[in-house]
């Protein structure tokens, strides 16, 4: 594209000029021709209709210009995560991914926090605690279909079914942050905070989330939040590169996440986009191709071997500590873990 100066000097009037600009910085999104099934013989995907539809009992679709947003719920709230979000997520990253007509993914929470706790949820919406997989052959099978088949299946979903640019939202609260942080973009509120609780209940770190803490805060600092159960909050996210933006609350980041997807439609046409994306991904695809499915099956084994107390106490006292620690961010404090919990202190410099 010309140089303005040199676009007005061939006598192209201010007011066309900018006309173009804009025509140049439309969306693309319905502009595809799609050649019929029935003439290739090709399987139709899943429409936007059916999938939303089947998968409403753990996400919130709506899709706009192209622009789908998919917030993760439990009964219209934050995410209880258990086997239902378990499974939906490479559901949803199949049927979502196979949609030609998904030109930006949105994926995020709904209300003040990410995740509620841990756990499975009772008819009337009651939570109980999750179930323990024995290591005894005849119950080994569960620990296969239910964790490691669906965990593997969704980190994999997420980052190689998806050819679409990603915006992740972290809202408030949340423990498998992997799901906003394998995004393209992440965004948070100015409260989110997290921490990795794996070690902090006994388990091994190997279900990727480690390979999204580790390779977007370095490895050096990500060891320290691992083995110590360091509380990370928006602020922190931030200056460790593990988001981008932080925005006031929920409603802000989706608003914001809309506008930056619009940006990401209008800057590039549909096949430079999906090309563009997968590009940005290589990295990511080949630590989960290197590392993703030996991990789990180690965090597995562990798991199966020793106890791991999957309570909602253990998330509670996680929220007691990030209120600590976000408080003392306020004055300018910080709080080093330590046991039986820390206390506001001054950081050197």
């Amino acid at each position: 594209m010309a140089h303005v100066d040199e676009v007005l000097s061939r006598g192209v009037l201010e007011k066309e000029y900018n006309m173009a600009i804009k025509a140049n910085f439309e969306s693309d999104a319905g502009k595809r021709k799609e050649m019929s099934h029935e003439e290739l013989g090709t399987i139709p995907h899943m429409p936007f209709e059916e999938y939303s539809e089947r998968l409403k009992h753990c996400f919130q679709m709506k899709r706009t210009n192209g622009i789908l947003e998919a917030r993760m719920h439990t009964n219209g709230g934050p995410i209880q995560w258990g086997a239902p979000l378990h499974q939906g997520l490479h559901y949803f990253f199949d049927w979502a991914g196979r949609d030609p007509d998904n030109e930006v993914i949105i994926l995020g929470g709904t209300g003040p926090d990410l995740f509620k706790g841990i756990g499975r949820v009772g008819k009337n919406g009651e939570w109980l605690p999750s179930t323990e997989f024995a290591s005894a052959p005849q119950e080994a099978w569960k620990m296969y279909e239910y964790q490691y088949y669906d965990g593997t299946n969704d980190i994999e979903g997420q980052v190689f079914d998806i050819e679409v640019p990603t915006i992740g939202v972290w809202n408030g609260g949340a423990f498998h942050s992997d799901l906003v942080l394998f995004s393209d973009i992440t965004l948070c509120t100015e409260d989110a905070w997290t921490t990795e609780m794996h070690y902090r209940v006994n388990m091994v770190p190997g279900d990727g989330v480690q390979i999204a803490w580790r390779e977007l805060m370095g490895r050096k600092r990500y060891a320290y939040a691992e083995l110590t159960g360091e509380i990370i909050t928006a602020r922190k996210a931030l200056q460790l590169g593990m988001v981008n933006e932080i925005c006031t609350d929920t409603e802000a980041c989706y608003t914001r996440a809309h506008e930056i997807a619009e940006l990401i439609m209008s800057l590039g046409t549909r096949v430079t986009r999906r090309i563009t994306t997968q590009q940005i991904r290589k990295p990511w695809k080949e630590d989960i191709a290197n590392e993703l499915r030996n991990a789990f099956s180690t965090e597995m084994f562990v798991t199966a071997t020793e106890h791991s107390p999957h309570e909602i106490g253990y998330w509670d006292w996680a929220k007691e500590e990030a209120e600590l620690v976000k408080a003392a961010e306020k004055k300018g404090k910080i709080v080093r873990p330590r046991v039986g919990g820390g206390q506001e202190e001054d950081e050197i410099k």
